[in-house]
C-alpha cells in the first residue's frame, strides 16, 4: 500500500470515528453546562473513539515523516505526474 492510498484510508477512517462520536450523542451521552460528556447513560464509552482518533493521527503523521522527513511536513507536496 503506498502512502497515498494509507491516508486516504485514514481520512475514510477519521470520518468514520466521527460519525461514531455522533452515535455517542444518539446513544445517550450529553453536553454538561461546563462543556464535557456525560456519557453515564450511553452504552459505548467515549473513550474507544477518542483513543482510536488519537492513535490514527499519531500513525498518519509518522506515515508522514517516515516518507518525507520532518522537514517534509512544512514543505509543499511536488505536483502529481500524469
Amino acid at each position: 500500500m503506498n502512502s497515498n492510498l494509507f491516508h486516504n484510508v485514514a481520512n475514510v477512517a477519521s470520518l468514520a470515528l466521527a460519525l461514531g462520536t455522533a452515535t455517542l450523542l444518539w446513544s445517550g451521552c450529553t453536553l454538561t453546562a461546563t462543556g464535557s460528556f456525560d456519557c453515564s447513560t450511553s452504552f459505548i464509552n467515549p473513550a474507544y473513539t477518542t483513543g482510536a482518533i488519537a492513535v490514527l493521527q499519531a500513525i498518519k503523521m509518522g506515515v508522514n515523516v517516515v516518507r518525507d522527513g520532518i522537514s517534509g511536513l512544512t514543505k509543499p507536496q511536488p505536483p502529481v505526474q500524469q
